[in-house]
C-alpha cells in the first residue's frame, strides 16, 4: 500500500474521504495512518488454506464492513479479493462499489492441485459480484476470461502499479570498469521466486568469474509453505543474503544486472525499479515477468526453467560491458515511458471515475 497506492489515498484524503486501510500494523501502514488514514488490523494467511485463520480474517472484514459501510473498497492480493468481495457483497447489498486487482495468481497456480481448484472455486464466485476487476498482464487477463471466471465487461488491464521515478533514476555505469560485477534479485525468500535457480546461475558464473557477486534482498516468509531455510542460504558461499530493505534503491545504484527467476508474477515491481535505474534484466519467460521485459532491447526472457542459458545469458552481458550498458539504457527509457506511478495512479483514479465515484 504504501508503496504503490500512497497517491490514491492522498487524494482521497485530500478531497475529504475517510480512507480505512485494511492491513498489518507495521511501518507502513503507520506512516499512512500519520498521513490521516485509518486503520483496521487484519492478517491474511499467506500461500495456503488456513481453517482458524481464514475464519478469523472472514469475521474480521464482516466486523469493519458493518462498523464502516464504505462507499467503495478495493481489495488486491487472491484472499482479500475473494473473501473481501463476498463479504462485502453479502453484508452491504450494492450500497458499495467493489473494485478488485489482480496482483499476481502466485502460489495457488504455480503448485496446482487442490489449492488451485480451490482458488479457481472463489474466483469464479467472487469476481461477478465486483463491480470491476483490475489485471495487471495479459496471461492473467486471458485466464480468467477464458476460464470464465469474470465477465468481460467488468474487467479492466493496468500494467503493473508503476514505480517512483524521481525515487528510481538513472544511475550512469559507464565509469564501473575494473570493479567486480554484482547481480542482485529482489524478492521475498521462497522457492517460487527462484532460489534454487539463483543459486545455480550464481554457482556456474562463478566459475567462469570468481569475482562476481550475487545478492539476494528480500525478507524471509517462514509460515509460506514454500518458505526457504534461512540458515541453509545465509550458509551459502556463492550468494550473499541481505535481508529486507527499507530502500533498495542504494542496492539498485551499485549493481550491474538483475536476476529475475521467479516462476510467475502480476508486474514484478523489482525489474521496474532496476529498469529506471538502468539496469538490464534477465528473466524467464513467463506471465508477469514478459510484460517489462522487452527481450533483447532491455534485457533477456529465458525459457521456463532453462537454468543453463540464463547462466549464459548473464555471462554475456558481464563480459560485454557495451551491451550491458546499451541495454540499461533502453531499460530506462522503457521505464519513463510505461512504467511510471503517476500514470498507473491517474489510470486507478479514472476507474473509479468510470463506476461514478467524485473524485
Amino acid at each position: 500500500m504504501f508503496s504503490s497506492r500512497r497517491g490514491i489515498i492522498e487524494e482521497y484524503l485530500k478531497q475529504g474521504w475517510t480512507v480505512v486501510l485494511v492491513t498489518s500494523d507495521d511501518e507502513y501502514s503507520a506512516e499512512l495512518v500519520r498521513l490521516g488514514a485509518r486503520l483496521e488490523v487484519i492478517q491474511f494467511n499467506r500461500g495456503g488454506f488456513s481453517i482458524g485463520s481464514d475464519f478469523m480474517a472472514g469475521w474480521m472484514l464482516m466486523k469493519i464492513a458493518r462498523k464502516w459501510s464504505p462507499s467503495i473498497v478495493h481489495f488486491f492480493h487472491a484472499k482479500p479479493v475473494i473473501m473481501g468481495t463476498l463479504v462485502m457483497r453479502f453484508k452491504l447489498g450494492d450500497s458499495v462499489l467493489i473494485v478488485n486487482t489482480i496482483t499476481g495468481l502466485g502460489h495457488a497456480f504455480i503448485r496446482g492441485g487442490l489449492i488451485t481448484r480451490f482458488a479457481s472455486l472463489g474466483y469464479r464466485k467472487a469476481l461477478p459480484k465486483a463491480n470491476c476487476t483490475i489485471f495487471q498482464n495479459h496471461d492473467d487477463w486471458s485466464l480468467f476470461l477464458e476460464n470464465e471466471w469474470v465477465p468481460r465487461s467488468k474487467t479492466k488491464l493496468i500494467a503493473g502499479s508503476g514505480v517512483s521515478l524521481e525515487r528510481f533514476s538513472y544511475v550512469d555505469r559507464a565509469d564501473r570498469s575494473g570493479v567486480e560485477p554484482v547481480i542482485v534479485m529482489l524478492g521475498r525468500l521462497i522457492y517460487q521466486k527462484g532460489v534454487s535457480e539463483f543459486c545455480e546461475v550464481a554457482k556456474r558464473v562463478r566459475w567462469e568469474i570468481p569475482g562476481a557477486r550475487f545478492l539476494w534482498a528480500g525478507e524471509e516468509d517462514p509460515v509460506h509453505p514454500d518458505s526457504v531455510d534461512l540458515n541453509w542460504f545465509k550458509s551459502l558461499e556463492e550468494v550473499g543474503y541481505i535481508g529486507r530493505l527499507s530502500d533498495v534503491a542504494p542496492l539498485l545504484a551499485q549493481a550491474d544486472l538483475l536476476l529475475f527467476p521467479s516462476y510467475r508474477e502480476g508486474v514484478p515491481r523489482a525489474v521496474m525499479e532496476a529498469a529506471a535505474t538502468g539496469l538490464p534484466t534477465i528473466a524467464f519467460d513467463v506471465p508477469g515477468v514478459r510484460e517489462v521485459v522487452e527481450e533483447g532491447r532491455t534485457g533477456y526472457l529465458v525459457p521456463d526453467i532453462n537454468i543453463e542459458e540464463m547462466g549464459s545469458r548473464v555471462l554475456e552481458l558481464l563480459e560485454n560491458k557495451e551491451l550491458r550498458l546499451e541495454l540499461g539504457k533502453n531499460a530506462a527509457e522503457l521505464a519513463k515511458n510505461a512504467f511510471d506511478i503517476k500514470a498507473v495512479q491517474k489510470a486507478y483514479l479514472n476507474v473509479y471515475r468510470e463506476l461514478g465515484v467524485d473524485i
